[in-house]
């Protein structure tokens, strides 16, 4: 008989695979494939690696954004190449900051999600996809060095304020354009592929990264690539690592799966346990239980007074007395008949009166036993 497969099975296989892509397609690692990670650290066609050596070959000094905070430094030009990790807001105060004081901030985006809130701050948005080709230049911004064209094979088409300036467009709308706050200047360009080693040589694609980068070289200033938001900040923050990155994300997401899918299958969480039967309690168990909480509590005069009691109430019951009757009258009773029985009574009575130790507490209760037995 075939074995009929469960749904959740399916559906969780499916998610994990799914997390398994995103973790893989997210991780922010250096590579030498064709994927494009905009990272200086990454040597393959879609790393920045041959951009900074083309810009340090130029004459500007270079260097790397990333450590355990976000900071701008003593950079004069901060390059933004296609964020892997979401720009929070207090690193587009950081920026905001950095441009108001004289500094350039080149952002290069192909979807504009995790860079959002550092467009939204300048005015801008992602409003569509661009057409792929080479356009060309006709702003002086690229007159020196000259460029009259650049090309990329994908990119957005911006929306931006009324007040920015316009730098290339596909002739239907913007791709590349600037905004000026403060004394500095935010440029946004709607595609990596000008910046990547893949891209570089591709028409003026080298002069117009060189343009952007000469605020930089005219103030024997540095060049920083943002290498932050592409995950180089460790910390020993396990809660920051889930939270701030992808990888984390994914992780998260599928654990929140795998916990609903268990919870709502009813499936336990390894073999079932057997059910221990314990056997019925004797009394005995129960008398020895109180017997150790009475002892424990220091309280052994309450068992020595009832047994007092009890044996001046059964002496008199045996004879016909009133219980309530002074002791005293109940021996001379006693001992009308059986001195020596008189005389144990006394004695156990006598006893009875002061605090005793366990054993002899034991004793004397063996004796009152004895002492009230049926007499043949």
């Amino acid at each position: 008989m075939r074995r009929r497969v469960d749904p959740l099975h399916v559906a969780s296989a499916i998610i994990a695979i799914a997390a398994l892509a995103v973790l893989f397609a997210t991780t922010t690692a250096p590579s030498a494939s064709t994927s494009r990670s905009g990272s200086v650290y990454d040597e393959g066609p879609g790393g920045a690696a041959a951009l900074r050596r083309y810009l340090e070959a130029m004459g500007a000094r270079t260097a790397t954004i990333q450590g355990t905070s976000f900071t701008p430094g003593d950079a004069r030009v901060i390059f933004i190449l296609g964020a892997s990790e979401g720009v929070s807001d207090a690193d587009v105060a950081e920026l905001r900051a950095f441009v108001r004081s004289g500094g350039t901030v080149v952002l290069a985006t192909e979807l504009g999600l995790l860079e959002r809130s550092l467009l939204d701050a300048f005015g801008m948005r992602v409003t569509g996809i661009a057409a792929a080709g080479t356009h060309p230049l006709s702003t002086a911004a690229f007159a020196d060095p000259p460029a009259r064209a650049i090309a990329f094979d994908r990119a957005v088409a911006l929306g931006v304020p009324a007040g920015a300036d316009v730098l290339a467009t596909d002739g239907r709308a913007p791709f590349v354009a600037a905004v000026r706050e403060g004394d500095g200047l935010f440029v946004a360009v709607g595609s990596l592929w000008p910046f990547l080693a893949a891209g570089l040589d591709d028409a003026d694609n080298a002069r117009v990264v060189l343009a952007l980068a000469r605020p930089a070289l005219e103030a024997s200033g540095t060049v920083a690539f943002d290498e932050y938001h592409h995950g180089l900040h460790p910390t020993s923050d396990v809660l920051v690592l889930l939270q701030e990155t992808w990888p984390g994300r994914a992780l998260v997401f599928a654990a929140i799966v795998i916990f609903l899918y268990l919870a709502l299958s009813g499936r336990r969480l390894g073999p079932a346990l057997p059910l221990v039967v314990r056997p019925a309690r004797s009394s005995l168990e129960y008398i020895r239980g109180f017997a150790g909480l009475v002892r424990r509590s220091g309280r052994g005069e309450i068992a020595r007074r009832r047994m007092r009691t009890d044996l001046r109430r059964a002496l008199a019951r045996e004879l016909g007395l009133d219980p309530g009757m002074p002791f005293e009258r109940v021996l001379v009773a006693v001992a009308a008949s059986d001195a020596d029985r008189a005389a144990r009574a006394g004695a156990l009575d006598a006893a009875l009166a002061h605090p005793l130790r366990d054993d002899r507490l034991l004793r004397t209760v063996r004796d009152i036993e004895q002492l009230l037995a049926p007499r043949s």
